[in-house]
């Protein structure tokens, strides 16, 4: 015969408690004392007793158990960024300890409980709370972003410490904090030049590399504000027998995994950790509590083998050894 499974006044029972105390014990640990909750999570371990179905407790609250990250490309574009899968796995971590399912779309399609959405604003109404991430533009809804205008001033300002004086960026539209940062650690320099991407993802080839080294006066440096962008930089660069640093210096944004083994400077985004809070807060709209202010996440310029001083021209090396 199957035993019966262990219910919440099973335990409260052996423990010498209340249902309510035991239910505070698994879901508002604060409201109960320590030595308390010890022992009723002691004599649920003992009878089986493994916490509260969450499927029952989410169909009482009338919930559907489910929240959407919502992308603009949509599931299979939230796939292939690798910044959205970093924040994938920190909001699925969140999801999972609550016992919630994540689902990936650029609308969802079915009933949610709420709604994460990363760097786009259009979202389905009537989906629940919504907090966005890395947003492209001005907004009044719960947000959670990182110091990117602070991470992209100190790559350039980098740059114009080792002596660069001509700048390509490459940008995308939506990408407003990054460019002010940019403009503003480069300062005066020297000429900036913004090339425009689609995106942050890169495209086949490298057009917007190609398109940066093809300036006139040609850069000493790029400054890619994605590190997807920075790989076309590189890749053009060795597809004209440019080399990186000696040649060209090139800095990305975002750190993402790959970055290292090429050797790219980078600025460190936290998108796993991003995408953990938006989780933290999503779940604090959905108890009805009032969310806490989420500052932006700190980010960190890594330094690594594609930045230098800019090579000497052969002219300029003759002309100061001449008499």
């Amino acid at each position: 015969m199957s035993r019966q499974r262990p219910t919440i006044r099973d335990v409260a029972q052996a423990a010498g408690v209340s249902v309510a105390v035991v239910s505070y014990a698994f879901n508002r640990p604060d409201r109960v004392a320590s030595a308390t909750r010890e022992r009723v999570l002691a004599t649920a371990a003992a009878l089986g007793y493994t916490g509260p179905d969450p499927v029952a407790r989410a169909l009482r609250l009338g919930r559907q158990g489910a929240v959407a990250l919502v992308g603009g490309a949509g599931a299979e574009g939230l796939m292939a960024d690798a910044a959205a899968v970093q924040l994938t796995r920190g909001l699925a971590h969140t999801c999972d300890r609550a016992g919630l399912s994540l689902m990936l779309t650029g609308r969802p399609s079915s009933p949610v409980d709420g709604i994460v959405a990363f760097r786009t604003l259009e979202v389905t109404p009537g989906g629940g709370p919504v907090v966005v991430v890395d947003p492209p533009g001005p907004t009044d809804l719960p947000r959670v972003s990182a110091l990117l205008e602070q991470g992209a001033a100190a790559a350039a300002a980098h740059l114009a410490r080792l002596g660069h004086r001509r700048l390509a960026v490459l940008a995308w539209p939506g990408c407003g904090d990054r460019l002010a940062g940019a403009r503003r650690g480069w300062g005066d320099a020297g000429p900036l030049h913004v090339i425009m991407a689609p995106g942050p993802e890169r495209l086949d080839g490298e057009p917007t590399g190609r398109a940066a080294l093809g300036l006139d006066p040609a850069p000493t440096a790029v400054l890619a504000l994605s590190d997807p962008l920075a790989g076309e930089a590189l890749d053009a660069a060795a597809n004209q027998g440019l080399t990186v640093p000696h040649d060209l210096s090139v800095v990305g944004m975002d750190d993402l995994p790959g970055s290292a083994a090429v050797g790219l400077s980078t600025v460190f985004v936290p998108y796993r950790p991003m995408g953990e809070l938006a989780g933290g807060l999503l779940l604090a709209l959905l108890s009805a509590a009032e969310p806490p202010a989420a500052p932006p996440l700190p980010t960190e310029l890594i330094l690594r083998r594609t930045a230098a001083r800019p090579a000497v021209p052969r002219t300029q090396r003759r002309a100061s050894t001449s008499p």
